[in-house]
């Protein structure tokens, strides 16, 4: 639907955005990540035409023009205006008569889920409802691709699941594209058809969401998403022994923390075809919402192990072995 190619934008001297290439295809929710001051947002502005470009082009299918619409992280509503007079706006300003535009935007509020607020103004609705107005407004002029820069990164964690998933729901349904801007990895991996990490201006890689867990393209790339246990290939030999040598051998790799077995020492642990046994002390703890994370030092370095939230972990000093799965290991280049 929307291709851009080789697309560029500079301030000045500086270069923001280089050689970026993608497209976004009908009805696909595309999700960009990328650290703070990668480009992020400067790609936004620059689809909707907020922010020229410096080479490159922006074209639609059949070289029709494309609506877009963009919605920011905070909801930007007119203080001064109720709801449904800020969801009217846009059509307002497209010189839609007040009786067709009210009778357009009416529809929404079942949608937007926010019937008997019409008449309230922004000051008078909770966080969640200011965003869904902030999306209404958008959504109301029925735009080709939707552009969300991070909308729901200032709500508590409960409201911004509720809203993603409210969000998907509605996409689904109404057949919109979407290029989305998250830093949340949950937000990003529940709804992305596809994926895309932009890293200093350009796009290093794209694919579906499991791509970057089974094929990360380099240790940076590993990184940003906090792969766990990643080492070199030179220590994972020290630990497990000689590996295989691949056709194609690359010099790092990351072990998925809930495949590591974890054993008391002195206990009886079952060591199966393809693990390998390392002697270990806990030296860390921590209980997260959905699992608990072991640290574990080992020699010349620390793993990491999860287990379930209804196992038992063993205290800090406690000696363990650790069992690596040697065939678990997911190898990625290291890169520059």
């Amino acid at each position: 639907m929307l291709k851009i190619k080789d697309a560029g934008i500079r301030y000045g001297n500086q270069q923001i955005l280089d050689a970026i290439s993608l497209e976004i295809g009908e009805a696909e929710i595309y999700v960009l990540m990328g650290p703070s001051g990668s480009g992020k947002t400067t790609l936004l502005r620059g689809i909707a035409g907020l922010t020229p470009l410096s080479e490159g082009t922006i074209s639609w299918r059949e070289d029709r023009k494309g609506q877009t619409g963009l919605v920011f992280q905070e909801p930007r509503l007119f203080p001064h205006m109720t709801v449904l007079e800020n969801l009217a706006f846009g059509l307002r300003a497209r010189g839609i008569p007040a009786k067709k535009r009210y009778q357009q935007v009416k529809q929404y509020l079942s949608i937007l889920q926010l019937e008997g607020l019409e008449d309230r103004f922004p000051h008078q609705l909770s966080g969640g409802q200011q965003q869904r107005v902030s999306l209404g407004r958008v959504l109301v002029l029925e735009p080709d691709l939707l552009l969300l820069d991070e909308p729901f990164a200032s709500l508590d964690a409960p409201l911004r699941i509720q809203l993603t998933e409210w969000l998907y729901s509605l996409q689904r349904q109404q057949g919109f594209s979407i290029l989305w801007i998250t830093h949340y990895m949950d937000e990003a991996f529940s709804v992305a058809d596809r994926v895309g990490l932009l890293m200093q201006g350009r796009i290093i890689q794209e694919g579906k969401p499991l791509d970057f867990y089974q094929k990360p393209i380099s240790e940076e790339a590993a990184a940003f998403f906090s792969l766990k246990n990643r080492f070199s290939r030179e220590q994972w030999e020290k630990w497990v022994g000689k590996l295989p040598k691949e056709q194609d051998v690359h010099e790092m790799g990351w072990l998925p923390a809930e495949s590591v077995k974890l054993s008391i020492e002195g206990s009886n642990i079952e060591n199966e075809d393809g693990y390998r046994l390392l002697d270990g002390r806990v030296i860390r703890v921590k209980y997260e919402p959905r699992m608990q994370t072991i640290l574990v030092e080992v020699q010349s370095g620390e793993i990491e192990v999860q287990l379930p939230v209804w196992g038992t972990a063993p205290p800090v000093d406690t000696r363990v072995k650790v069992g690596i799965p040697v065939g678990k290991i997911v190898w990625y280049p290291k890169g520059n």
